[in-house]
């Protein structure tokens, strides 16, 4: 696992681990908030950002919006996965690069798995 927490020993970690960051909210125009990352993966100047969304939770507006604009003007791609999140099994997936939804289908363990290495193959090689 690569987030180091045990609950049931530490407490609950959304309670005593993450921040809340409402305390920010009105440090921004209209309706910016700050959001998090689910997971990210640096390789060779590149980045992976992965964001995981429950099973038919839509990605919000504001967060599409960014997605299309970060990778449309630097090395980053996104892969925002649909899926369990209690048992890992993702159902699909959307990937954002150049600026734009290049893949959007079903999405299993095994297809996420090659995604994530053909991901890093290409990046070792600078071919994003």
């Amino acid at each position: 696992m690569s987030i180091r927490h045990n609950c049931e020993t530490q407490g609950c970690f959304i309670k005593v681990a993450t921040v809340d960051w409402g305390f920010l909210d009105n440090s921004f125009s209209g309706k910016i908030r700050v959001g998090d990352i689910d997971g990210i993966v640096e390789a060779n100047g590149n980045l992976l950002i992965m964001e995981w969304k429950r099973i038919g939770v839509p990605i919000p507006k504001g967060q599409e919006i960014m997605f299309f604009n970060i990778t449309k003007v630097s090395k980053i791609i996104v892969f925002v996965i649909n899926g369990d999140a209690i048992t890992n099994i993702p159902e699909s997936i959307k990937i954002f690069h150049n600026g734009s939804i290049i893949y959007d289908d079903k999405c299993d363990a095994n297809s996420l798995h090659l995604f994530c290495k053909n991901w890093e193959m290409k990046a070792r090689k600078n071919m994003l």
